[in-house]
C-alpha cells in the first residue's frame, strides 16, 4: 500500500489499516520515524523522540496508530522542559492522557517543540529552536503547541496532544490545516502538565479528522457524557458574520465567507447571524494574559532573579512587567474574565453552537512581528470553559490554511463533535 499516503490519512485510517492486515505495526511506525527523521531538520517539530516507542495490545478504534505530546505534558522516560531548558526534568511517570492513549494501543512517538512555557503563539524557541510550519517554508505553524500542529500537518505522528489557555491547541490547528479540539474545563485533567493558568489551562487534541479526535476523546475522557440522541430537532447555529469587524483579515474573511455559502446546504439547521458588541475580545485576551504571567511568576522567580540569562527576552520582560502589577490589577483582571466568560454563555444560550474564525489572520512569516490579537477570537471559550474545535477550511490551492471555530456548550462535548463531523463532510466534499 501507499505508506506515505497512509501517514498523511487520519489515526482511525491507519488503525483501520493495521487492524486490516493492510500494513504491519512495525512498518508502520518505521515508516513514521523515518518521516521524522528526513523533516526534523526543516521543521524541527520534535524535541525528543522515542526510536523505541511501540505500541502496547488495544483493542481501541486508534490502536495501531501514534500520537506525540506536547513538551509540557509527562511522559516516562523523556524529558519535560515546557520549552524552557533550565526547567527541563525527566519525567517518572505517565501524565492520565498519555497513559490512557498508551493503554488503548498507541505508540508515544515522543516531545513535540512549543512555545517557552507556553506564553505565545509564534513557537519561536531560543532554546530548542523555532518550529516552522509545513504549509510554508519560514512560517510559524502558531503555538504555544506549534510542534503539535506541524507534526500532525506533516504526517509525524497520528495525532498530538497539546494544551490550550487561550487558543493554544486551535491557534496551530488553523494555521496548520488540521483539526484542534479543546475539551470543557477540567474534562481532562491537568495531571502530570506543567500548568501556565489552572483556571484557563485545557489538555486538547490535534489531528487530521474529526472522527480521529472523537475517538481519542472516548480514551482520554473517563467520565465523558454521552448526547442524547437527537430527536429530528435542527442544529441552531449562531454565526458572527462581520469577522472583518473584530479584527480579521480579508483572506480569513473570504474562506470564512465561502465556507458558510457551502455549509448552507447542511440539512437540519436554523441560521442566526449574531454580533458581539458588548464583547472586548482584546480586553479579555489581555486580561487572560495578565493572569497568565501572574500565576507562572512563582515558577520561574528564581530564574528572573538569579539567572535571568536562562530565559527568552520575551519571557523576562513579560516577568518583570507582572512583578509592577498590583493585587487590585489581577482582581480586575479576572473579573474581566468572568464576566466575559457570562457574557459567552448567555450569548449561547438559546444556540447548540457559536460559529466564527478561529484566529484573525494566517500564519506569518518566523521572522515577522507576531500579530497581538492572535487569540483574540480563541480566548473566548476559555473564558468559560467550552468545548471548541478548530476544523480547517476549503482555501485556493496554493493559500495559507484558515480554521474555523465552533464554540458548544461546557459539558456537551460529543454535542459539538457530532456537528464537527456534520459540518467536516460538507467542506471535504469536492
Amino acid at each position: 500500500m501507499d505508506i506515505d499516503a497512509l501517514l498523511l490519512s487520519g489515526a482511525c485510517e491507519q488503525a483501520r489499516a493495521v487492524a486490516g492486515g493492510r500494513v504491519g505495526v512495525e512498518r508502520l511506525l518505521q515508516a513514521q520515524q523515518d518521516r521524522i527523521a528526513a523533516q526534523q531538520a526543516e521543521l524541527n517539530a520534535y524535541v525528543a523522540v522515542d526510536i523505541g516507542a511501540r505500541p502496547a495490545a488495544g483493542t481501541s478504534a486508534l490502536a495501531g496508530s501514534s500520537f506525540a505530546v506536547k513538551d509540557n505534558i509527562d511522559v516516562a522516560g523523556l524529558p519535560t522542559a515546557a520549552g524552557l531548558r533550565a526547567l527541563s526534568r525527566p519525567a517518572e511517570l505517565d501524565a492520565p492522557v498519555v497513559a490512557r492513549l498508551k493503554a488503548a494501543g498507541l505508540a508515544c512517538l515522543g516531545k513535540l517543540n512549543m512555545h517557552p512555557m507556553a506564553l505565545g503563539a509564534s513557537n519561536h524557541n531560543p532554546d530548542y529552536g523555532p518550529c516552522f510550519n509545513p504549509r510554508r517554508a519560514g512560517h510559524t505553524p502558531g503555538g504555544s503547541s506549534g510542534g503539535s500542529g506541524a507534526a500532525v500537518a506533516a504526517g509525524l505522528c497520528g495525532l498530538a496532544l497539546g494544551t490550550d489557555t487561550m487558543g493554544s491547541v486551535r491557534i496551530p490547528a488553523a494555521y496548520c490545516g488540521v483539526v484542534g479540539f479543546k475539551p470543557s474545563h477540567d474534562l481532562l485533567g491537568l495531571d502530570g502538565v506543567v500548568p501556565l493558568s489552572r483556571w484557563l489551562d485545557h489538555v486538547g487534541l490535534l489531528a487530521r479528522r474529526v472522527e480521529d479526535i472523537v475517538a481519542a476523546l472516548r480514551i482520554v475522557a473517563p467520565r465523558l457524557d454521552e448526547p442524547d440522541p437527537r430527536d429530528g430537532s435542527p442544529w441552531r447555529l449562531a454565526v458572527v458574520r462581520d469577522a472583518r469587524a473584530l479584527g480579521a483579515s480579508d483572506e480569513v474573511q473570504h474562506a470564512f465567507d465561502a465556507s458558510l455559502r457551502r455549509l448552507a446546504a447542511l440539512p437540519g439547521v436554523q441560521w442566526q447571524d449574531v454580533s458581539l458588541p458588548g464583547f472586548d475580545l482584546a480586553g479579555a485576551r489581555r486580561a487572560g494574559l495578565l493572569l497568565c504571567e501572574a500565576e507562572l511568576h512563582p515558577m520561574l522567580a528564581d530564574l528572573v532573579q538569579r539567572r535571568p540569562e536562562a530565559l527568552p527576552t520575551d519571557l523576562l520582560s513579560m516577568m518583570k512587567y507582572i512583578e509592577r502589577k498590583s493585587a487590585l490589577d489581577l482582581g480586575a483582571a479576572a473579573a474581566r474574565i468572568a464576566r466575559t466568560g457570562a457574557q459567552l454563555t448567555t450569548l449561547c444560550s438559546g444556540f447548540d453552537a457559536l460559529l466564527l474564525p478561529t484566529a484573525p489572520q494566517t500564519a506569518f512569516g518566523m521572522d515577522q512581528p507576531a500579530p497581538a490579537s492572535q487569540g483574540d477570537f480563541t480566548a473566548l471559550a476559555n473564558t468559560n470553559g467550552a468545548p471548541a474545535i478548530s476544523l480547517p477550511l476549503p482555501v485556493p490551492a496554493g493559500s495559507l490554511p484558515v480554521g474555523l471555530q465552533l464554540i458548544g456548550h461546557r459539558g456537551h462535548d460529543l454535542d459539538l463533535l457530532q456537528l464537527s463531523l456534520q459540518i467536516e463532510l460538507v467542506l471535504s466534499a469536492h
